[in-house]
C-alpha cells in the first residue's frame, strides 16, 4: 500500500483547521519521506507542527508503510503557494515576478475575491527626492512567483 499525498493532506488540512491554520503543500518523496508545509496568521509555534504531526501519525499506521515525517513552517524565503499566505502577509512588502519577467515590489493591500493582488507601490517623482504611491492591480494569473520582501535594517 501507497502512502497517497491527498491522504496526507486531507488528514493535515483537518487538524490545521481545528487549530486556525492552513496547509500550504505537502510533499511526498519516493522513500515516504513526507513534508508538510504549515502556516497560521499568526506565526507557527512547535505545539502546532507537534499537534499535526501527531494527528498525522495517529491517521497512518507506520507497521503498514514506513514513512517520516517533518511538520514545519514555509519559511520566509520561500513563494507563496496558496491565497491564504496573501492574507496573512496584508500590509507587508512583496515581490511579485510575473510570467513575462517584469518584477513588482509594494506593500501587499488586499487579494480581492476576483483574485487581483492590490498594491501599493512608490514611484520616484521625477527631478525630486520624493516618492507618490500608487496602486497596482496584478491578477494571480499573471503572477509567476510572489515573495515576501525581507529588510536587513
Amino acid at each position: 500500500m501507497m502512502i497517497l499525498k491527498e491522504n496526507i493532506k486531507e488528514a493535515a488540512i483537518k487538524k490545521a483547521n481545528e487549530i486556525n491554520g492552513f496547509i500550504v503543500d505537502v510533499n511526498i518523496s519516493a522513500n515516504n519521506s513526507i513534508e508538510v508545509l504549515f502556516d497560521k496568521e499568526n506565526g507557527v509555534h512547535i505545539d502546532d507542527c507537534l499537534s499535526i504531526s501527531r494527528y498525522i501519525h495517529s491517521e497512518f499506521d507506520r507497521d503498514v508503510e514506513d514513512y517520516s515525517l517533518t511538520v514545519c513552517s514555509p519559511g520566509l524565503t520561500n513563494a507563496f503557494k496558496v491565497k491564504e499566505q496573501y492574507f496573512k502577509n496584508i500590509g507587508k512588502e512583496i515581490i511579485i515576478k510575473k510570467n513575462d519577467g517584469k518584477r513588482i515590489s509594494g506593500i501587499l493591500r488586499d487579494l480581492l475575491a476576483n483574485d487581483n493582488v492590490i498594491l501599493d507601490v512608490k514611484k520616484k517623482i521625477k527631478n525630486t527626492k520624493n516618492y507618490s504611491s500608487q496602486e497596482v492591480v496584478v491578477s494571480l494569473n499573471e503572477i509567476k512567483e510572489t515573495k515576501l520582501k525581507i529588510n536587513f535594517k
